[in-house]
């Protein structure tokens, strides 16, 4: 008897569960967390997208926003890793997401995962037409920045260039051309786009106030040391 109460509760405890998921709005979840998300209310914003993608049915432009989203919470919670597998669900979703793959090619960079880093860059920028230049500019040259790392000087340069061409102000570009010159013992060169970066730089306070911006600090300044020297 206890046995058939209990499992008639459990069913009757799914056939609720499963209603209450029918009853989710999708469209009406997805504007909740972006609602909870702009008030920093991560926690919120993540249980709302999350019921958005489980609510969405056939609806692949909600689930894949709202993975993008959770990709975006889980980065400024501190968890690459789940952000980059929400971005690899949202690819799958929708293969032609051009800022899926060029999001998750930049967690791969920040973890040095150069090959796997160019292979999405790659897949991103060839589709990455309605982005602003200034965002084009900035994934060609952590391209250009991976290609240097596993060294593909040619092509880091090439990203260079169009990096700046898209953008004539980017810091991040400049101090990839930088590198680029430095690679090939032109240390002038170096030193010149160098110090371009730290001008730029000193224009755009979230910059040099990141840990990254620390680094690229420490590689101007040894730079600029170099030069100096060889000048003495």
């Amino acid at each position: 008897m206890i046995k058939t109460v209990r499992s008639i509760t459990i069913i009757a405890a799914l056939i609720f569960l499963g209603a209450g998921v029918l009853l989710l709005d999708a469209s009406t979840e997805m504007d909740q967390a972006v609602r909870a998300y702009r008030h920093l209310d991560l926690d919120q914003a993540m249980r709302h997208a999350r019921r958005a993608v489980i609510s969405s049915g056939g609806n692949k432009n909600i689930a894949a926003s709202a993975l993008k989203l959770e990709s975006t919470i889980a980065i400024k919670s501190g968890h690459p890793e789940k952000a980059m597998a929400y971005l690899g669900q949202a690819i799958l979703i929708q293969p032609d997401c051009s800022q899926c793959y060029l999001q998750r090619g930049d967690l791969l960079y920040s973890q040095k995962e150069y090959p796997a880093a160019i292979h999405d860059f790659g897949q991103g920028l060839t589709t990455a037409d309605a982005l602003q230049n200034k965002t084009k500019a900035y994934y060609y040259a952590r391209e250009g920045l991976s290609f240097l790392a596993v060294g593909e000087d040619e092509k880091a340069q090439a990203d260079s260039q169009k990096a700046r061409l898209l953008d004539s102000t980017s810091t991040l570009a400049h101090f990839l051309e930088s590198k680029v010159r430095a690679q090939i013992g032109d240390l002038e060169g170096a030193f010149n786009y160098a110090h371009t970066a730290y001008q730029l730089g000193q224009k755009k306070p979230d910059f040099f106030s990141s840990p990254e911006g620390d680094m690229w600090l420490r590689y101007y300044a040894d730079v600029r040391v170099r030069y100096n020297n060889s000048h003495n």
